[in-house]
């Protein structure tokens, strides 16, 4: 098992960012169903790598209950030398009331056993955590242009 973390921050309130989140990933959550999600590492402006996967969402917990976690696994869609994934996906309070930040954290499993322990160490390790990101960057930016966009509609109704 390899670790991952990823963190990025976001121009929106921690408390808006969590209903934000909520919202994007609730219709997987209450479905229970995984649904195939393209991930993508950006190579060059442009070429990407990308595979496909079957992702899930689900309530997580908080013992502290200041925090709405969710539960994120990602299993590669026809196999293939992409990773499994589990673990937690979260909006965090940051230091000013206009941000905040989103966190990907959890393992995920090298495939082909001790050749891909190997490929982990070399390159593989790299490649998960520039996916991490870029899955960080297309969830966080749909929350700040929600954010955004629901801001601008409270100014014209004044």
């Amino acid at each position: 098992m390899s670790n991952l973390y990823q963190r990025r921050y976001l121009n929106c309130p921690y408390n808006r960012a969590r209903e934000l989140l909520a919202s994007a990933v609730q219709a997987a959550a209450t479905s229970g169903d995984s649904e195939v999600l393209r991930l993508r590492l950006p190579v060059s402006d442009e070429a990407a790598l990308s595979k496909d996967v079957w992702i899930s969402f689900a309530p997580g917990r908080d013992p502290m209950h200041f925090d709405q976690p969710w539960t994120v696994t990602w299993e590669p869609s026809g196999g293939g030398l992409y990773p499994a994934f589990r673990g937690t996906l979260t909006v965090r309070a940051d230091e000013s009331y206009h941000t905040s930040m989103l966190e990907l954290s959890g393992v995920y499993e090298p495939p082909l056993g001790a050749v891909g322990a190997v490929f982990d160490a070399v390159v593989g390790s790299r490649i998960a955590h520039g996916t991490a990101r870029e899955l960080l960057r297309t969830i966080g930016s749909e929350i700040e242009v929600n954010y955004r966009s629901s801001e601008a509609e409270k100014t014209a109704s004044r």
